[in-house]
Parts: structure tokens; C-alpha cells; sequence
């Protein structure tokens, strides 16, 4: 007994989650397109910044403060409480098995990436066939904006848990499925959206759960509120202000209102501008209207409502914050959008042709990197 304990304990988090899931070992064009996008990233980067450096820019400087000072509020200036704490923690625990921090963001998410791939193909495969499935995990591991899933950014971790909440959750694993979807609302705010899904699920299996099962059916369904919650609770707990989150994100000029989708329209024009950041602007703008689009494709593939409803909580929500600023990476963890993909290219060569283009505007948006430096 002794020895299983030790057994046991010696698989990693990754390991732990894939045998929990039964998921099998994953084909090898999965493996090759991973390889690909990420080699597409990896070259174009070092070309414009051969640095270590390079995937710990932007947003990543201001997770790996988190990770090494905790969290500090500066009312009316840029503040780290506007960034959710699960990747903070997870590159501090890096750190303490001897990982430096300058290359701890980008180590933890380029091992979560793949992780994350073959839990999205497994769970697509659940809900789809097989074709449609490969299909959408190849456009998932070369999207234009896939270079997010290399730097040290949440974004892999994050999809690991949306994909996984609800793939344990079809299979009956509630209480796993209860875990991820904890751990998804403390990475992203976009893991809040996962208590749709997992609510649809859970009344399609209603039938078929005695008392016990409806109890871990209802913590699943309530932990991605429970980890988005527990977030402001920690922050009126170390600052005093559980609004901490709220306010931070005010000097990123995001503030929340039914009427504020008219001022971010109202922006647009002023997009048009010598500003560096021109280009990412006019990007966000873009893909916002790409992801609609990809949104109406997944409903012709007979996607669950209540994926949708996720996927359009993920994209457009954010435009009602008064800006598109990330939406278009906010949209790497909103499955139905591959879907969707993955159902406008049935045709062979649509799905060759799609698949070139994606490649080149990947190399094209990881140049985007080097564009200022923050």
C-alpha cells in the first residue's frame, strides 16, 4: 500500500489529469501540429528577439511580479490586481523546484499547450466525430494568435481547465471535473463562463445521478463561481479591497456597462493612429468580427447552446467593458470558435488553404511581439 502512495505521488499534475481522463496517447498528426505552430513561434521570435526573454514580455512581466512579490494596488495607475492569481502560483511553485523566473511563464505554458490540445481533441470528439475533431485541434495549434500559448501568459492553463472540466463531466467525473473547473475560475475570468456547459450537462444526466452524484453534480456547476469568487475574497484579505480587481482594471480603460459596447464602437476611428499598438488595435477589431462569424458556423455544426452561450460570453462580453482591446486572444479558450472553424472546411482543400493561411499569419502575429516594449 505504501508503495502505490509513493507511486502515486510521483506523477505530475499533467500526468494525473490524463490518466483521471483515460485520455490516449495522442496521434501523431496532433503531435506534428503542435510541433509545427510552435516551431513557426519559436524561429519567428528568435529572429526578431534571440533572447530568453522574448515570450516574457507584455502581460507576462506583470504575472511574474505577482509570482515574486504578491499582489500591490496603486489606485488610478497600472495595478497586477487585475490579473487572476492561478498562473502566478503555478510559476511561484515552478520557481521553487529551481526553474529561474525568466523562463518559468514560457516553460509552464509551452508544456501546458499540448496538454491542452489533446484534452480539446478528446472532448471534440465527445461531442462531434472524429474528422471534425482532428480538423479543429490542427487550427487550434496553428491560430494566428496561437504565439499567446508560448509566452508567459495563462492561456494553455486555462484551456487545459475548460476543456477538461467538462470532458470529466460527460465521462461521469464530477468531482474531477468540480477541480478543473475551481482551478479554470482562478485562472481567467473567462472560466466563469464553464458553469454553462457543465449545467448542460448535468440535465442531460439528470436521470441518471442518485444523491451523491447530484451533490458532486452541483459543486461542479458551482466551482467556476467559487474560483472566480475566491479571487476579490484573497484581495480583501491582503488589501483590504475586495474591488481590487474591479479598479485595476479601470486604468486599462475596462469598466463595465450595459451602454459601454457604444463607446467601444465609438472608438474605432481613433484606432487609425501612429500609436505602435495600431496594428493589435485594428487586430482585436477584426477578430471580433471573425469570432461572430465562427460563432454562427458552430451553431450550423449542432453545437450545444450552452457552448455557445460560453463562447459568446468570452467574446463579446469584453466589448461591453468599453474596449476590444484582447478579445482576439481572449478567444483561444472559447472551443465553439475552432468548431465552428473546423465546419466552414470540410472541403479538403478549404482545409488545406486555411491551414497555410493560418500558418502565415501566426509567423505574422508573433512578430507583434516585438512591437514595444512595455
Amino acid at each position: 500500500m505504501a508503495e502505490q502512495v509513493k507511486d502515486v505521488s510521483r506523477l505530475s499534475a499533467a500526468e494525473s489529469l490524463a490518466r483521471g481522463l483515460s485520455i490516449p496517447r495522442p496521434p501523431l498528426w496532433l503531435i506534428g501540429s503542435w510541433a509545427v505552430g510552435r516551431l513557426a513561434v519559436v524561429l519567428t521570435a528568435a529572429a526578431i528577439r534571440p533572447s530568453i526573454w522574448t515570450f516574457d514580455l507584455w502581460d507576462g512581466r506583470w504575472y511574474d511580479l505577482v509570482a515574486r512579490s504578491g499582489y500591490l494596488f496603486v489606485p488610478g495607475r497600472l495595478s497586477d490586481p487585475a490579473f487572476f492569481p492561478l498562473y502566478p502560483i503555478l510559476l511561484r511553485g515552478l520557481h521553487a523546484l529551481g526553474v529561474s523566473w525568466a523562463i518559468a511563464g514560457p516553460l509552464l505554458s509551452n508544456l501546458a499547450f499540448p496538454l491542452a490540445l489533446a484534452l480539446f481533441y478528446a472532448l471534440t470528439r465527445e461531442l462531434f466525430d472524429a474528422s471534425l475533431a482532428r480538423r479543429a485541434t490542427i487550427f487550434l495549434a496553428i491560430f494566428p494568435l496561437g504565439y499567446v500559448f508560448s509566452m508567459a501568459y495563462p492561456e494553455s492553463v486555462a484551456l487545459v481547465f475548460i476543456a477538461a472540466a467538462p470532458l470529466a463531466a460527460m465521462r461521469g467525473r464530477w468531482w474531477l471535473a468540480a477541480a478543473c473547473a475551481g482551478a479554470a475560475g482562478l485562472t481567467r475570468p473567462e472560466g466563469l463562463f464553464l458553469l454553462l456547459p457543465l449545467a448542460g450537462i448535468a440535465w442531460q444526466q439528470r436521470r441518471a445521478l442518485d444523491a451523491t452524484g447530484r451533490g458532486a453534480t452541483l459543486a461542479a456547476v458551482l466551482a467556476p463561481t467559487a474560483g472566480a469568487v475566491a479571487f476579490p475574497l484573497y484581495l480583501a484579505s491582503v488589501l483590504n479591497d475586495p474591488l481590487a480587481w474591479t479598479r485595476a482594471q479601470q486604468a486599462w480603460h475596462r469598466s463595465f456597462g450595459i451602454t459601454r459596447i457604444v463607446t467601444a464602437f465609438s472608438r474605432l476611428p481613433g484606432y487609425v493612429s501612429y500609436d505602435p499598438l495600431f496594428v493589435r488595435d485594428i487586430r482585436d477589431v477584426a477578430f471580433f468580427f471573425l469570432y461572430l462569424g465562427l460563432l454562427v458556423a458552430a451553431r450550423r455544426v449542432g453545437t450545444p447552446l450552452p457552448w455557445l452561450a460560453l463562447a459568446a460570453g468570452i467574446v463579446v462580453l469584453p466589448a461591453f467593458s468599453g474596449s476590444f482591446t484582447s478579445i482576439a486572444r481572449f478567444g483561444l479558450v472559447a472551443p465553439p470558435l475552432f468548431w465552428g472553424l473546423a465546419g466552414i472546411t470540410k472541403n479538403a482543400r478549404a482545409e488545406r488553404g486555411v491551414q497555410a493561411l493560418s500558418l502565415v499569419l501566426l509567423v505574422l502575429a508573433t512578430l507583434s511581439i516585438g512591437y514595444v516594449f512595455p
